[in-house]
């Protein structure tokens, strides 16, 4: 197959460009709504072949997005799973994300309402209907909220809903605002203006996302209550999540909940958060493994300064047999230095005892089950052992502190981070590591299923839309555990700079991180050999609006990774892993109407360790998506 011209990949748009240029004259009513959804507007379009408007549609809205995406690869040098296949066009989303997403909603009266979630997913592989149903991802939603003298209250129930409780019980981690915003996400809005996220990145450090970010996946049952009496509110949830896996889908289930008490007007708050979980591995329902979850979380401000903590203790069971409970603690204390400097320190701790694979830390000590049916194999959740991870997500078996801090000089605005932390057992001879660079064209390499132990050399592991690679310390006692306990340093830098080019705003982003892991504790990010392993990543983008519905955007990235002998070696070269890697790549973001994005990307990449002959990849892939919000 030969290379796919852009002109084919952009004749696929063509038809929903004329189609958004005749809709052009929504242009004349602004609407700085995230998600455009104008109901008021969009019923005065609306033909019927009624004379008068029905009034039991009047309280009715149905709003949504559709979202189009398209991907072409083409690979000089490639892994062998690919080989065959170096020039690929696919079209769909293959992180299994929905193509169209209606929600509809409606009003009975004046304290009660009703909703629904429908998404639609077509992934086009040829099998038919079966594709169509993807269990706990897809499905219809429902809820309903009433407003009482007591207290207003909210059910949710149905296919997917996305919901957070606490970080150590059901929520995902958000970071610390260092991104690189070159790759579209499923989850990434539409914004009023073409260059709206690039400009609310450099003016506040945040960037919008939609209802999906920090939550996690929960398919069942959740009931909340606001405003009631004392300042209280709850939440209780029973049914799924995206993780229970196990043998009989049907017997596992998840609940938990939340109970908060506001005080000094809303501005602090306590609450006590559960969450635990019970998945079977055995058809008659009798073997079962599971977790359990139980903290406190509190907010305070003492005059400037913020205090939020979240103390809790956990434990995993399998079998009969019930582990030790372990303590998981997080107290951040944050303040503004002067009133300019923004900065936040960060204590934590999280026992090997406690495991909670819907919380924001990853599980780095506790291996768990994995079961075959004839279809699929199916793993509830592997440990990704000593990883090396970026600031602000945390990891049971281990403890450290986090700084952080804003600075903010003229137009230039930096935000830096230093982490120092250290494992509390010496439990496993692994380290992992993602590839920051590429890592989400590598993970399209395994399309679908969440592949273990592949690559050229089976240390490759895919999780959702990211991979990350496993390495193999050498030292080890006769047990086969490591001789040393692992310390982690990590030094990130995010600065933005905005100016004009040719009298068109301009924005520049660099966002780099410093990594280390050695055996003993280090004031510093070690830069020599002592460490066992190095890795540096440099991302360099700039973002040009050239008119008021176009942007030009670029991308620059290269990325260093060095192992010491400490480490499993080539069996040729009987070197440890020397990886590099760049990429380069360019796009535009092209407003077609309201509500109506287009965003193409263009990338090339090179990549090869020196010292493990079969590791390297280099070509180009091409992502075209079309996002609709209505």
């Amino acid at each position: 197959m030969k290379r796919i011209p852009y002109t084919l990949l952009l004749f696929l748009v063509c038809s929903n460009f004329v189609f958004a240029q005749q809709n052009g004259n929504a242009e004349k009513s602004k609407n700085d709504s995230l998600y455009f959804l104008d109901i008021d507007q969009q019923n005065e379009k609306i033909g019927s072949n009624f004379k008068k408007q029905l009034k039991s549609l009047e309280n009715f809205e149905v709003g949504g997005y559709y979202r189009f995406m398209s991907n072409y690869r083409s690979m000089n040098n490639s892994y062998s799973n690919i080989a065959s296949n170096k020039n690929n066009l696919f079209i769909g989303d293959d992180s299994q994300i929905p193509q169209l997403s209606l929600n509809i909603k409606g009003y009975a009266n004046a304290n009660s309402s009703f909703g629904s979630d429908l998404f639609l997913w077509t992934p086009m592989t040829g099998i038919g209907e079966k594709e169509n149903v993807k269990g706990l991802n897809l499905g219809i939603n429902l809820h309903g909220n009433f407003s009482t003298n007591h207290g207003n209250f909210t059910v949710t129930t149905g296919g997917i809903n996305w919901f957070a409780l606490s970080p150590f019980t059901f929520q995902t981690s958000k970071g610390n605002n260092r991104y690189s915003l070159f790759d579209r996400n499923p989850w990434d809005p539409n914004t009023s203006k073409i260059d709206g996220r690039y400009s609310d990145f450099y003016g506040s450090g945040a960037i919008n996302q939609d209802q999906r970010w920090g939550n996690q996946a929960f398919h069942g049952l959740i009931v909340e209550g606001a405003q009631l009496p004392l300042d209280f509110s709850f939440s209780g949830m029973y049914g799924r999540t995206q993780f229970d896996g196990g043998f009989d889908t049907k017997a596992n289930t998840s609940g938990g909940g939340r109970l908060m008490k506001a005080y000094s007007q809303g501005k602090n708050f306590v609450s006590i958060n559960t969450f635990n979980n019970e998945t079977y591995l055995d058809s008659l329902s009798k073997q079962k493994t599971g977790f359990n979850m139980l903290s406190v979380e509190q907010v305070l401000h003492i005059k400037k300064v913020k205090i939020y903590s979240e103390i809790g203790a956990g434990r995993r069971f399998i079998m009969n047999e019930q582990n030790k409970w372990g303590e998981a603690i997080s107290i951040k204390l944050s303040s503004k230095i002067k009133n300019k400097v923004y900065t936040e320190l960060h204590l934590f701790r999280v026992s090997p005892n406690v495991f909670n694979n819907t919380s924001v830390f990853m599980n780095s000590s506790i291996e768990q089950t994995v079961q075959t049916t004839n279809s699929q194999t199916q793993p509830v959740l592997i440990p990704v052992s000593s990883a090396l991870l970026s600031m602000g997500q945390l990891s049971n078996n281990r403890q450290g502190i986090e700084l952080n801090s804003q600075l903010d000089i003229g137009k230039l605005k930096t935000s830096l981070g230093y982490s120092n932390s250290m494992e509390l057992e010496k439990l496993s001879d692994k380290i992992t590591y993602t590839h920051a660079f590429n890592n989400l064209a590598l993970s399209r390499f395994y399309r679908w299923d969440f592949p273990s132990n592949v690559g050229p050399y089976n240390n490759l592991n895919k999780i959702y839309r990211s991979v990350f690679e496993s390495l193999y310390i050498t030292d080890l006692d006769v047990n086969g555990k490591p001789m040393f306990t692992k310390y982690f340093n990590t030094v990130e830098v995010n600065s933005k700079y905005k100016t004009t080019l040719f009298k068109k705003e301009l924005y520049l982003f660099y966002l780099g991180s410093f990594n280390s892991i050695q055996q003993k504790a280090a004031p510093m990010v070690v830069f020599s050999e002592k460490a066992i392993l190095r890795a540096y990543y440099h991302q360099i983008e700039s973002y040009l609006k050239l008119t008021s519905k176009l942007v030009w955007t670029n991308y620059l990235s290269y990325e260093r990774i060095i192992a010491n002998y400490q480490t499993q070696t080539d069996e040729v070269s009987r070197r440890p892993k020397n990886q590099e890697g760049f990429s380069v790549a360019s796009g535009f973001d092209i407003q077609l109407s309201k509500g109506v994005g287009l965003f193409f990307r263009e990338r090339w990449m090179n990549y090869k360790d020196k010292s493990f002959a079969k590791d390297k990849y280099d070509g180009f892939e091409s992502t075209l998506e079309i996002k609709v919000f209505f």
